[in-house]
């Protein structure tokens, strides 16, 4: 499709995950303009924030969505925080569900959990309700819904995002520039956002 546009002279944005360019490029097309948001960064924010919640330090658990979140470098190189399980869940409840029953078997003394989605992390939550543990801290990604008001109830710690009218508005400001003749070698990144229980009331009307 983007091939297509190209030999047509329309300009071809990417927004959010990206476009295997090699592949693209393997193909004879190219991107215009590329907006993101820096992915990597969503488990290093969580990771931070977490740590900053356990001044005591403790054992910590991801359930992993794709490698290479951000957080895992984090963990690792915090003196009194023990990465105890890192494990891949396929952005699913059930299996989240599982494996988060799995691991305070195994490690009952677990301080938190970073899921990388809201759906692993509601799960999570489940999970840890029916082991009667509300001492776990919980964050997500993607500040779903059911995550908002998971943190209006203080049953999750936090979750990320970024803001889609932004995302928009940032892409319609730069289909207009490109269809005026500039160019954008780099890709445009946005900012992304922590919001915890302490912050959620003041996202109501964030989107």
């Amino acid at each position: 499709g983007i091939v297509k546009c190209n030999e047509k002279g329309i300009k071809v944005i990417n927004l959010g995950p990206g476009v295997d360019t090699a592949a693209l490029a393997e193909a004879g097309g190219h991107l215009d303009g590329k907006i993101t948001v820096q992915f990597s960064d969503q488990g290093k924010i969580v990771a931070n924030d977490m740590i900053s919640r356990l001044p005591e330090g403790g054992e910590v658990a991801i359930l992993q969505g794709l490698a290479g979140a951000g957080a895992t470098a984090v963990f690792e190189a915090t003196e009194n925080i023990e990465l105890v399980a890192s494990i891949p869940c396929d952005w699913g409840a059930t299996k989240a569900y599982d494996t988060t029953k799995d691991i305070i078997t195994a490690h009952p003394d677990l301080k938190g959990i970073f899921a990388c989605n809201d759906v692993m992390a509601l799960a999570a939550v489940e999970a840890l309700a029916a082991e009667g543990r509300t001492d776990v801290l919980v964050y997500g990604v993607d500040f779903t819904a059911d995550a908002r008001e998971a943190l209006k109830a203080g049953t999750m710690t936090g979750t990320m995002s970024y803001s889609s009218v932004k995302y928009t508005e940032a892409a319609l400001k730069l289909a207009v520039a490109i269809a005026q003749g500039k160019e954008y070698a780099e890709p445009i990144y946005l900012p992304l956002t922590l919001v915890t229980k302490e912050n959620v009331a003041e996202l109501d009307n964030w989107a």
